[in-house]
C-alpha cells in the first residue's frame, strides 16, 4: 500500500514538472496565437475594398508593423482612435467599430502586433510595448496629430498593450476593453494548480498603471465574459477611479461589446474627452 502511494506521488510530481515544462515553452503560442485564416492577400482586399490606407510602420528595434489607417469624412480638427487588438484578432474583426468611430468623425488607426499578418518579428510583452510607441509617434508625427486628440483603445490584450502606453504618452483619452488586471491574475484563475507566477514571461501587469494614468478612462466588460471574467473589469474600474464603466449583461469574451445599444455611451465618453470643436 505504501509503495502504490509512493508511486503515486511520483508520478503526480512528475507530471506535474511536465506540465510545468510544457507551459513553460508554449506560453507564447498560448498567449500569442495570432488570428486564424487571416492572410496579407485578405488584407490587402479588404482595405482596398472599404478604403484603407495601408500602413508600414517602423519600430525602433527594427521591425516593420503593418497597419491601416482609415480617415472619416470630416472638416473640423483631426481626431483618432488608435486601436489595439486582442491576441487572437485582427483588423478585419472590428469593421462594425470602425465603420461607427468613421460616422462619427474619428480616424482609425489599428496596427498588426509584430509576428501577425504582415508585420515582421515575434511576438513578446517588451515587443508589443515598442509596437505600440511606434503606433503613436506614427499618429502623433506622421500623421500630425495632436496627443489630446488621440484617443487609444485597447481590447483585451490590447488593453495591456494600450495602458502602458497611455500612462507614458498622455492620451486625449483611454479605453480598456474586455481587458485583465494582469495576465499572471488570469493565468492563475485558469491554471490553478501551477506556479504561474514564476514561470510567466509575459504578464502584462495592468493594473500597476492605476497611478500613473492621467487621462479620462473607460472602463468596459462582458458579464457573461468566460475568457477573461467580468470581475477583472470591475476591479480595473476601481483600481482606476474610471471615468465610466459599462457592464454589459449576457455578452461573452468575442462577441460585439461597443456597438448596437451601447455604441451612444462609447461615443460620448469619446466625445467627452476629445471634443469635436477642440482646437
Amino acid at each position: 500500500m505504501v509503495s502504490r502511494i509512493s508511486l503515486g506521488l511520483v508520478a503526480l510530481v512528475v507530471t506535474a514538472w511536465v506540465t510545468m515544462g510544457l507551459f513553460s515553452q508554449y506560453q507564447r503560442q498560448m498567449i500569442f496565437p495570432g488570428p486564424q485564416g487571416v492572410d496579407v492577400s485578405m488584407l490587402n482586399e479588404v482595405a482596398s475594398r472599404v478604403g484603407a490606407t495601408e500602413l508600414r510602420i517602423p519600430t525602433e528595434d527594427g521591425e516593420t508593423l503593418y497597419g491601416w489607417h482609415r480617415a472619416a469624412v470630416w472638416s473640423g480638427p483631426r481626431r483618432v482612435v488608435l486601436y489595439f487588438h486582442g491576441n487572437a484578432s485582427s483588423l478585419l474583426a472590428q469593421m462594425e467599430l470602425q465603420n461607427l468611430l468613421l460616422s462619427e468623425g474619428w480616424d482609425f488607426v489599428g496596427i498588426h502586433y509584430r509576428g501577425y499578418p504582415g508585420s515582421t518579428g515575434v511576438p513578446s510583452e517588451a515587443g508589443l510595448h515598442n509596437d505600440a510607441a511606434a503606433a503613436w509617434k506614427w499618429v502623433t508625427e506622421e500623421l500630425s496629430t495632436e496627443p489630446n486628440r488621440v484617443a487609444i483603445h485597447g481590447r483585451s490584450l490590447g488593453g495591456g498593450v494600450a495602458v502602458q502606453l497611455a500612462a507614458a504618452v498622455a492620451p486625449g483619452a483611454l479605453v480598456l476593453e474586455s481587458t485583465f488586471t494582469s495576465i499572471v491574475d488570469l493565468a492563475k484563475e485558469h491554471f490553478r494548480w501551477l506556479p504561474v507566477g514564476r514561470i510567466l514571461e509575459h504578464r502584462f501587469i495592468t493594473r500597476d498603471f492605476a497611478k500613473r494614468l492621467s487621462c479620462p478612462l473607460l472602463v468596459a466588460h462582458g458579464a457573461a465574459d468566460s475568457i477573461i471574467d467580468v470581475h477583472h473589469g470591475k476591479e480595473l474600474a476601481r483600481l482606476f477611479h474610471a471615468d465610466e464603466y459599462i457592464e454589459v449583461a449576457r455578452i461573452d469574451h468575442n462577441d460585439m461589446l461597443l456597438v448596437g445599444l451601447i455604441a451612444t455611451r462609447y461615443l460620448n465618453f469619446l466625445e467627452g474627452a476629445v471634443p469635436a470643436g477642440q482646437q
